[in-house]
């Protein structure tokens, strides 16, 4: 049954899904951008094959740069008791290849396309210890060809959304196909553990670890608390109010309730920080503000000023790589996504003792719906609900600092999971 659906399945991809990837790379950046990566890739394996033939090697799978955040901590556990393996990273798109943190990798490349044959030469040539997953990003062609090379596959800080389809219906039977070739399953929590039975019946290869990512999140906010602060304002206010990763329908719901609190309460300044950088983004959120008569303005046009700060209230981050800095210094946070696809990253922000707001779509997130359960993520789905939350959290001092405690002690109690996975992969070294 198996390989009468990976026929089935490899014909598919290979004149349907690859096709349609590359239509979509003539018109889309990000697309080309992985075309080009997946094309060009196999001289510098052959090259990295040839130059590593004898030493231990260990695959990093990351869809982007969120799950790539949980494997940073366990190469590093590994890289102490053995100092001289080889660390091979892979990513599904763009972003995890250009904004991934990589310091301690050997070799980044893209996942290639999902065709078993390919695959087995590629695990053939590498010759790899274990093969890593973060969280789910699981194909069929290549991990059959994983287990048909004899590389033992890992499932780390896997998640098992309860919306998920990959457990439910024909999904469920078809997962089962491939998934018994994954060597173990190491899932965040004891119910997503339950979820995972439904398509991989093997208990004794399942093994409740907790997130990985915490371990770098944690790691991450410690290096920024001896950092120095980053300051924005020129005039200090008592409550900073952050936007992390902010897209339009986020602010759809966002900007109407911010803008009403914003109004009534004169101790209160904005930082914005959207997450796609798009010139008509920023226009659009600029607007907002100055049709109601307030002033905002960009960290590139002030951060190169004599002073480096704005006289606003309101400042609109358009630059990467700031937002673990800026959560240092904030004390209420909206993460966005969950308009759309799915809340992002509600971690980052609890590490600074925070209490983080973030929409309707949130079942995607373990930590998201971790923070709703400790009541200090506050979940809503409409504009009134914002403003609600906002005020309650502006007004009521010993209720924000003690929502945003909720967050900083779950999180670091959940330290440890990279230990707890490096363990497991120290079977195969």
């Amino acid at each position: 049954m198996t390989y009468i659906f990976l026929l089935f399945y490899t014909l598919f991809y290979v004149c349907l899904v690859i096709p349609v990837f590359c239509i979509g790379a003539l018109f889309n950046a990000k697309m080309r951008e992985g075309l080009i990566g997946r094309i060009t890739q196999p001289k510098r394996i052959r090259k990295f094959a040839r130059e590593n033939a004898n030493e231990q090697i260990v695959f990093f799978h990351s869809a982007s740069v969120g799950e790539w955040e949980q494997s940073i901590q366990i190469i590093k556990a590994l890289k102490k008791s053995h100092p001289n393996l080889k660390i091979v990273a892979s990513f599904f798109s763009p972003s995890g290849m250009n904004h991934g943190r990589k310091e301690d990798v050997d070799l980044s490349l893209y996942l290639p396309f999902d065709v078993c044959i390919t695959n087995f030469i590629f695990f053939k040539r590498l010759k790899p210890k274990a093969w890593v997953i973060a969280k789910y990003d699981v194909w069929p062609g290549i991990i059959l060809a994983a287990h048909w090379a004899n590389v033992p596959v890992l499932l780390c800080s896997a998640e098992l959304a309860e919306d998920s389809m990959r457990y439910k219906g024909v999904n469920a039977i078809i997962n089962r196909l491939f998934y018994k070739y994954i060597t173990y399953i190491l899932p965040v929590s004891e119910d997503y553990k339950q979820r995972f039975l439904n398509i991989f019946p093997y208990e004794n290869r399942l093994e409740v670890v907790g997130d990985a990512r915490y371990d770098q999140i944690i790691a991450k906010a410690e290096a920024v608390l001896q950092q120095p602060d980053v300051q924005l304002f020129e005039n200090p206010l008592p409550i900073t109010f952050i936007g992390g990763s902010i897209w339009p329908a986020d602010e759809k719901h966002l900007f109407p309730a911010l803008l009403r609190v914003f109004k009534e309460h004169t101790n209160l300044q904005l930082i914005l920080v959207p997450h796609e950088l798009h010139e008509t983004h920023i226009q659009a959120i600029e607007q907002t503000f100055q049709q109601e008569g307030i002033e905002t303005q960009r960290y590139t046009d002030f951060s190169n000023t004599e002073s480096g700060k704005t006289a606003c209230r309101v400042a609109i981050v358009n630059t990467i790589g700031m937002l673990a800095k800026l959560y240092k210094n904030t004390d209420i946070a909206y993460v966005g996504g969950a308009f759309s696809t799915g809340v992002h990253n509600v971690a980052e922000p609890s590490a600074f003792g925070n209490p983080v707001i973030f929409g309707p779509k949130h079942v995607n997130s373990f930590e998201a719906m971790q923070l709703k359960q400790v009541a200090g993520g506050f979940p809503i789905s409409n504009e009134q609900e914002c403003y609600d939350i906002l005020t309650k959290l502006i007004e009521n001092e010993q209720f924000r600092k003690e929502s945003g405690k909720k967050n900083h002690d779950f999180l670091y109690a959940s330290k440890g999971a990279s230990e707890k996975i490096v363990t497991r992969l120290l079977e195969f070294l």
